[in-house]
C-alpha cells in the first residue's frame, strides 16, 4: 500500500506538472485579451492598458508568465481576478460547496438506482430484467442538459414541487433545492452503471462458488448478498472512477439551468468574460479531482477484492 500510494504521489506530481502546463498555454493561446475585456470603452487608455498588464504579468514572455503562475499556484495563491479583482481562490472556495453538495447528491443517486436495478434485473429476470435494460437504453439516449430543462419545467415550473432557482441554505434547504439537478445528472450515469452492474451480477450468478453456496442449501437472496453483490463492486467501482470526468462537466450545463452558484457556473462566467486566472485554477483544480479519485477507486476494489493487487495489472 505505501509503495503504491508513494508511486501515485509521484505519478501525481508529474501529471499536474504536464496538465498545468497545458492549461496555460491553451488558455494563453485563446482568443481574447483580458484587458480588454475588463476596461471595454476605457481600454483605450494605453496607460491604463499598461499598469493593468504589468499587474496581471501579461507583459512578460509566455515562461516567465507561467513560472509566475505554478509559483504562486503551488502555495494555494491563484492570483486575483481580472473582471472583479479579487482573490480567485475566494471566489472558488464560496462556490465550491455548491458544487460539492450537486456532485455527491447525484452519485449517491446513482449508485442507489444502479444497485437497485441491476439486482432486481440480475435476480429476478425476464420481464424485471427486459423493462431495466429499456429504461437503461432510454436513460443513456438523454443528455443532462436536456434532463434539466424537462424536470426543471415539468416539476419547479408547471408542478411547483420543486424550486426552480437557487441552491438554498442549511441541510434540509439544500437537499431540496439540489434534489432536480442531481436526478438530471444521475439518469444518464445510472444508466451505463446499470448495464455494467447487471452484466456483473449475471456473471457472478453463474458461478460454480454461488452455484455450490445454494446447492448447500444456503438461500439464494443471503448468497445474493454476500456473495454476488461485493463480488460485483469492483467492475462498477471502475465504471464509477470513469464517469467523474463527465460528471464534473456535465455540472457545468446543469448549474446553469437551475442557476446555481457553484464552480461550473463559475468556469462558464470566466470563460466568457476572458477572465484567465479564474479558468486556470478552476482547470487545473478539475484535474487533480479526477487524478485522486482514480486511486481512491484503486483501494477501495483492493479492499472489496483481494485478488486485485495494488500497482499491478494484468
Amino acid at each position: 500500500m505505501r509503495r503504491y500510494l508513494l508511486e501515485q504521489l509521484v505519478s501525481l506530481v508529474v501529471m499536474m506538472i504536464l496538465a498545468s502546463f497545458l492549461i496555460f498555454a491553451l488558455v494563453y493561446l485563446s482568443p481574447g485579451d483580458p484587458i480588454s475585456a475588463l476596461l471595454g470603452t476605457q481600454a483605450r487608455n494605453p496607460q491604463r492598458v499598461a499598469r493593468l498588464r504589468a499587474e496581471f504579468h501579461l507583459d512578460k514572455s509566455f515562461l516567465d508568465q507561467y513560472w509566475i503562475w505554478i509559483s504562486h499556484a503551488v502555495r494555494g495563491d491563484f492570483g486575483n481576478s481580472t473582471v472583479d479583482q479579487q482573490p480567485v481562490g475566494r471566489a472558488i472556495a464560496e462556490a465550491l460547496p455548491t458544487t460539492l453538495w450537486l456532485v455527491v447528491l447525484a452519485e449517491g443517486l446513482t449508485i442507489a438506482i444502479s444497485v437497485t436495478a441491476a439486482s432486481v434485473a440480475a435476480y429476478f429476470g425476464r420481464v424485471p430484467d427486459f423493462l431495466v435494460g429499456l429504461a437503461s437504453s432510454v436513460g443513456s439516449a438523454i443528455p443532462s442538459f436536456v434532463a434539466a430543462t424537462v424536470l426543471s419545467i415539468i416539476f419547479a415550473v408547471n408542478l411547483e414541487v420543486f424550486p426552480v432557482l437557487g441552491a438554498g441554505h442549511g441541510f434540509l434547504d439544500r437537499l431540496w433545492h439540489l434534489t432536480l439537478p442531481a436526478i438530471a445528472l444521475a439518469i444518464a450515469l445510472s444508466a451505463l452503471l446499470t448495464r455494467v452492474g447487471r452484466a456483473a451480477m449475471r456473471e457472478e450468478l453463474a458461478s460454480d462458488h454461488v452455484n455450490a453456496e445454494i446447492t448447500r442449501g444456503i438461500p439464494p437472496r443471503r448468497v445474493f448478498r454476500r456473495h454476488v453483490l461485493r463480488n460485483s463492486a469492483p467492475p462498477l467501482l471502475a465504471v464509477i472512477g470513469l464517469q467523474i470526468p463527465g460528471l464534473i462537466a456535465a455540472t457545468v450545463v446543469v448549474e446553469q439551468v437551475f442557476n446555481l452558484n457553484g464552480v461550473g457556473s463559475l468556469l462558464l462566467n470566466g470563460v466568457n468574460s476572458h477572465d484567465f486566472p479564474l479558468v486556470q485554477a478552476i482547470a487545473l483544480m478539475m484535474v487533480f479531482t479526477v487524478a485522486c479519485s482514480g486511486v481512491i477507486i484503486d483501494v477501495l476494489n483492493s479492499a472489496l477484492d483481494p485478488r486485485i493487487s495494488l500497482g499491478r495489472r494484468a
